[in-house]
Formats: structure tokens, C-alpha cells, sequence
């Protein structure tokens, strides 16, 4: 009960000093009107807003939280993209069927680049410095050279894509193809399709898991998610998650897929394995009477098990989930 004590104290002093420290440093920066896509300079430690009412892009000084100077962009601009190579930001504008290509030193516009009708998409190539725009309406992606700022070719999807991901292993895009519940995957070298993959119903969003080489397609009208395999290109399993799965993100440490699903109100966790099966939708918690906190050693006839339910025979110092053994009483 002492140590309970202590912890809740120190918890409460931290939540105070972490209260005072959001309340300094959040501030609001005036944008152009309708801000709707981020994109983050690393070099340059600046912050891009695209403002889709207002035709301009906001830039931002990341260490003094300041309005450096608004850039205009084309119609509509829609979403960002960072080349670090080159250090450009790419603005796709949907209402001009263009590309701004902004220079991230002296926030200068340096040209724009004529995309396909309606693009919505970016995706970056750091093998070969190239930007990938998907085109929703007139079904295809443009590939703008990184350096040259030149379009290197135009390549046929399927019909409305919607979003692009990059998978840096093996040198592919996969762009969706929401209205044809494709995926279309594209060799990074040569610019060519290599194949096109079934989805399930309206494929809306992907994420690439680096740990194992698959790329996830979460599919809003089915309520499932496709894991392809990168290597292969070919469909390992279908997830059958919440209603209208809306978005990714990828949790390295366990290496772990989220998935929100707007409808249904819920979290779908995706634990790598063989099959790609979903981890239960149920509590992972045991029914058993939860055990003490172990400084050195365990209880007899206690079982461990780390963050992915593995059993433990030779533990490192680190914190484990404590279960009893077969033949123990609680």
C-alpha cells in the first residue's frame, strides 16, 4: 500500500507540471482559410499547411512556433508531400490539376508540375528521388522527376485512386483504387505496373509494415483489411475488422497494425504472425486475481509472459505479465 501511495503521488505532481507546460506552449497560428494537410521539414525544421480555401500553403518556424510566410499554391491544394533529398515540399492541387513544387530554404515557389485531373495523392521515392501523384479522376499517376522537377511518365491505375504508399524494401508504390477495389503495384526503377491486386469494397487506406514487409489495405466498404505481402505482391489473408476502417498506424515495438473504424466506434489490433490473424476482440486480461509486482525472482510455481503473450524462461530486466503455473492455487 506504501509504494500505491507513492506512485499516485508523484503521478499527480507530473500531470501538474505536464498541465503548466501544454498551457505555455500551445499557442494558435493564423493559416490561410480551410487548413487541411501538414507536412514537416526536418532540415529546415519548418512546418507546411496546406489551406484548401484559401489557395496557399502556411509556413511555419518549428523552434519559434512563428508564421514564416504564405506560399500561394494552385486550386484546391489538397495534400503534402517532402522530398529531403532535393528539400522541396510538393503541394497537389485538385482544382488545377497540378503540382507546386516549393523550395524548402527560401519558401519560394519553384515551378508547378501538370498532374493528371483531380490529384489527391503524394507519395515519395527516396531510391529514386521520385513523387508519385495519384489522379482520381482521370485514373492514373504521374511521376514527377525529384531533381529535374520534370514528368517522367504517367502510368494507368485503376479506376479513382485515392491514396499512395511507399514500400522501401523492395522499391514499389501500391496506389488504391477505390472505385475498382484494386490495388495497383508499381515497380519504383522502371515506372511499370507489376500487378494488380483485389482488395476488398472501396479500399480506402494503406500502411506499410517495415518490420515484416506487408502492406495493409484497410477496405471501408467491407470492413475488413487486405495484407498483401510485399515481397510476393500477393494477398496473404483478409482481416474482417469494424465498420468503415478509416485509418493506420504501426506500432514497431510490438509490431502491431491499429486500425480505427469510424461506425463501429472501435480499435482493431493486428498482431503479426503467419497468417496475419487479428489478436481477440475480447480482454486480454486474465479472470485469474492479478498478481504482485515482482522486484526479483517469481513466486512459486508463477509463469511469465511479455507484451506479445509469450512465455518467458530466461527474463532480462524489464516488465512482464505474471500468471500462475500449472498446479498452483491463487
Amino acid at each position: 500500500m506504501k509504494c500505491a501511495f507513492v506512485m499516485c503521488a508523484v503521478f499527480c505532481v507530473l500531470c501538474s507540471v505536464s498541465k503548466a507546460q501544454w498551457l505555455e506552449t500551445t499557442i494558435q497560428l493564423q493559416t490561410g482559410s480551410g487548413p487541411r494537410a501538414l507536412c514537416y521539414n526536418p532540415l529546415n525544421n519548418k512546418v507546411y499547411c496546406a489551406n484548401y480555401d484559401s489557395d496557399n500553403v502556411t509556413v511555419i518556424d518549428g523552434a519559434a512556433n512563428q508564421v514564416i510566410t504564405t506560399v500561394p499554391a494552385g486550386d484546391y491544394p489538397w495534400v503534402l508531400c517532402y522530398n529531403p533529398l532535393d528539400n522541396k515540399v510538393y503541394c497537389a492541387n485538385a482544382g488545377i490539376d497540378n503540382v507546386t513544387v516549393i523550395d524548402g530554404a527560401t519558401n519560394q515557389v519553384i515551378t508547378a508540375v501538370t498532374a493528371g485531373e483531380d490529384p489527391l495523392a503524394l507519395c515519395y521515392n527516396p531510391l529514386d528521388n521520385k513523387v508519385y501523384c495519384a489522379n482520381i479522376n482521370s485514373h492514373t499517376v504521374t511521376v514527377i522527376e525529384g531533381a529535374t522537377n520534370q514528368v517522367i511518365t504517367t502510368i494507368a491505375a485503376g479506376a479513382s485512386p485515392l491514396i499512395l504508399c511507399y514500400n522501401p524494401r523492395s522499391n514499389k508504390v501500391y496506389c488504391v483504387n477505390i472505385n475498382s477495389h484494386t490495388v495497383t503495384v508499381i515497380e519504383g526503377a522502371t515506372n511499370l505496373v507489376i500487378t494488380t491486386i483485389a482488395a476488398g469494397s472501396s479500399p480506402h487506406i494503406l500502411c506499410y509494415n517495415p518490420e515484416n514487409n506487408k502492406v495493409y489495405c484497410a477496405n471501408h466498404g467491407s470492413g475488413d483489411v487486405t495484407v498483401i505481402d510485399g515481397a510476393t505482391d500477393t494477398v496473404l489473408v483478409t482481416i474482417v475488422v469494424g465498420d468503415d476502417p478509416k485509418a493506420f498506424c504501426h506500432n514497431p515495438l510490438q509490431n502491431r497494425v491499429y486500425v480505427a473504424n469510424r461506425y463501429s466506434s472501435t480499435i482493431s489490433v493486428l498482431r503479426d504472425s503467419m497468417s496475419g490473424i487479428e489478436e481477440s476482440l475480447k480482454p486480454q486480461a486474465s479472470s485469474r486475481k492479478p498478481a504482485v509486482t515482482v522486484v526479483r525472482g517469481l513466486p512459486s510455481g508463477a509463469v511469465a509472459f511479455d507484451a506479445m503473450g509469450r512465455r518467458v524462461v530466461s527474463a532480462k530486466p524489464g516488465v512482464y505479465f505474471v500468471g500462475e503455473g500449472p498446479g498452483t492455487r491463487g
